[in-house]
């Protein structure tokens, strides 16, 4: 399950501090060391206050804090996007696939393009629904048609329903987009495609 942690770089896992896809939420959760962090007097959190603590506890590794101040947000805001779509990475780096699930949908109820949620739902259903995480990664780059993982990781799913054409064409602009991707893509689809010669081999 690597690949849920650390290697979302479309995904925007914000407890990591990585935003990706140009999505720049307003209360910036990626910043760290902002002074007066450290409120334990309960009850005066602004939700603003609270996403930040649950992002400084979910970096520090402390999952069981980061969860209850996501949750205590959400008491506060029911709707915020991104306590859900944290509460999800959450249970998804404790391989809870059908709770992260639940717990993106709720961040694309507020948000239904909120691409972090998108991506990181679409690879919880790759093992399970890998109909449903195409059509996830599609509509991904129908939004930003720059997000080359969600490219990528869409040829991977093409190319294991056996749609060598469009999983290379997916490949391609997924290497178009960022060269460092190359070495991801099968080596079949790393060169173009082969014409056959019309003289039999061997004769």
């Amino acid at each position: 399950m690597r690949q849920i942690l650390g290697s979302l770089a479309c995904g925007a896992v914000l407890l990591t501090g990585v935003t990706a896809c140009s999505d720049k939420p307003a209360e910036k959760p990626q910043t760290n060391n902002a002074g007066n962090t450290d409120k334990t007097n309960g009850g005066t959190e602004t939700p603003a206050d609270l996403l930040k603590l649950g992002l400084e506890q979910g970096q520090a590794g402390d999952f069981d804090a980061a969860k209850a101040t996501f949750e205590k947000l959400l008491d506060a805001e029911a709707d915020n996007k991104f306590a859900w779509f944290n509460l999800g990475y959450i249970a998804q780096s404790r391989n809870q696939a059908d709770e992260a699930i639940s717990n993106y949908d709720k961040a694309l109820a507020a948000d239904a393009n909120y691409k972090p949620a998108l991506y990181n739902k679409a690879i919880a259903l790759e093992g399970k629904a890998p109909t449903t995480a195409m059509d996830i990664y599609r509509k991904i780059v129908s939004i930003d048609n720059k997000s080359s993982t969600a490219y990528l990781r869409l040829g991977m799913l093409l190319s294991q329903s056996g749609e060598d054409a469009a999983a290379r064409d997916a490949f391609k602009t997924a290497i178009r987009l960022d060269k460092g991707l190359s070495s991801a893509v099968p080596a079949k689809y790393r060169t173009p495609p082969t014409t056959r010669s019309s003289t039999p081999a061997g004769r």
